[in-house]
């Protein structure tokens, strides 16, 4: 039995980065993973293989129109001259998270994190054991332990996934050829991402989402132009509706939506109806942590602790944002408090969204629906792409920036951007939301010209009522 300052359990952003991070702090640090690569869902079968998926469907795109950037290709103009070449897409795509997840094994080896292969419980308050691939069966003795063994797709009883015509979006990744039509079920980030890559590969896509919008919890005005640009790219969008079954017939699948007597009929249907944590099979019941609602783990939010004191949980386990980057802030952060560091709470109001659509849309910070709820006096600052000269150079146009202000202090209270950059932009306005600056901040710091950053400037001077190219 080997003996560890600090034993991880889930090797994805959060694991893998709270053991790099902890071992560089000088802790002894082993890293629990079953399956065979690290990166855990996200650099696996998420946010990687996605958005190089995204990025051939923008390039298929894109090529069309290159005859407009006075580029010319020989044929370009003839019909069908320009093609998909699929199988070259899936193997590009798995290129990359080949790469990735060796150099995420690389850096295990070079910070000294000892990886223990297979499925790790809890076997006391402090004690992990690993049941490899072969059932042998190992302990090992732990001073703490960070459990982040992250997500799984949520299903739904009435559209059972059998991974055929009826599909997740792991399933989504791994297509061997583009679908004439696909209906997705549910408009969130992940349905609305598959969509627009499908879509622009050829698929007629029918987004079906219960809510009054797509994306729900984002801006609803950056919701609605997301949207324009999605019934450019095959997509369909019917928003308050509610699917009572999907049914899986050889080779295609029936959608019933509510009210209508006949089904809808799909190649593919993509049920992306958000994520569980995996949070069984853990051995919680050993130290007698127990699951709320949702199966999620309640955690001191200034530490991340559980109910035991030396257990920490941390990423999609957790009742926070179920996101990539927000996983691997809390990892470092429980770290810290394990050695005892006096740190400010993470500001969750200050934690960016990004939608890796075609245009993107990424968020920081107050909807202006939440707002108005509220009743809090506010201003708006908007600007449109349209207006900048390097989105017009980049052949980037589509979308806004919008600003919401206190209407009293001037502090900015929320950042919504819906561009071909969004997710690129969205970091600098989560850093002015966390370090609480007012728009006058950001109107008088100078951006560079000609640059797609010039929008942030000038949305804030429309705050203040005077937009200057506008």
């Amino acid at each position: 039995m080997t003996d560890f300052d600090l034993i991880v359990i889930g090797a994805g952003p959060a694991g893998y980065v709270g053991a790099i991070y902890a071992a560089q702090m000088g802790m002894k640090v082993a890293l629990v993973e079953k399956n065979s690569t690290l990166g855990g869902t996200c650099l696996n079968i998420g946010c990687i293989p996605t958005k190089a998926l995204l990025f051939s469907a923008m390039q298929f795109d894109k090529v069309k129109k290159l005859g407009a950037y006075g580029v010319k290709v020989r044929g370009i103009d003839e019909e069908g001259a320009v093609e998909l070449d699929f199988p070259q897409v899936n193997k590009r795509k798995a290129d990359i998270v080949k790469n990735l997840t060796s150099g995420i094994a690389f850096l295990m080896k070079k910070n000294k994190v000892e990886v223990l292969k297979g499925h790790g419980r809890l076997a006391g308050k402090s004690n992990v054991e690993v049941t490899d691939a072969s059932g042998a069966k190992t302990l090992h003795g732990a001073k703490n332990v960070l459990l982040a063994t992250g997500s799984r797709v949520r299903s739904l009883p009435s559209m059972p996934i059998d991974g055929k015509d009826v599909i997740s979006s792991d399933h989504a990744l791994f297509l061997d050829k583009v679908p004439s039509s696909m209906a997705v079920i549910g408009g969130g980030v992940i349905g609305c991402e598959m969509a627009s890559c499908y879509g622009r590969f050829g698929t007629k896509i029918a987004i079906f989402e219960v809510a009054d919008q797509i994306l729900p919890m984002e801006d609803t005005e950056a919701a609605v132009e997301l949207s324009k640009a999605l019934k450019k790219q095959n997509c369909e969008i019917f928003t308050k509706v509610r699917i009572e079954k999907v049914v899986s017939k050889a080779g295609q699948a029936e959608v019933w939506v509510e009210g209508e007597a006949e089904p809808r009929v799909f190649e593919k249907v993509l049920v992306s109806v958000g994520r569980a944590p995996v949070t069984e099979d853990v051995g919680l019941d050993t130290v007698g942590i127990k699951t709320e609602k949702g199966g999620f783990l309640s955690v001191d939010m200034k530490s991340y602790r559980t109910s035991v004191s030396n257990i920490y949980a941390v990423g999609d386990i957790i009742p926070t944002p179920q996101l990539a980057h927000t996983a691997s802030a809390e990892a470092m952060f429980a770290v810290d408090a394990m050695l005892g560091k006096e740190r400010a709470p993470i500001n969750y109001n200050a934690n960016p969204g990004a939608v890796y659509t075609y245009p993107e849309l990424a968020s920081v910070g107050a909807r202006e629906q939440e707002l108005k709820a509220s009743g809090r006096e506010y201003k708006v600052g908007k600007f449109p792409f349209m207006a900048i000269g390097k989105a017009r150079i980049d052949d980037a146009t589509d979308g806004f920036v919008k600003l919401l202000t206190c209407a009293k202090t001037g502090e900015v209270l929320g950042a919504h951007i819906v561009h071909a950059k969004a997710t690129e932009l969205v970091a600098g306005m989560s850093l002015g939301i966390n370090m609480e600056m007012t728009i006058e901040d950001i109107a008088h710091t100078i951006h560079p010209h000609p640059t797609i950053s010039e929008a942030i400037m000038e949305a804030a001077h429309a705050a203040m009522g005077h937009a200057i190219h506008l």
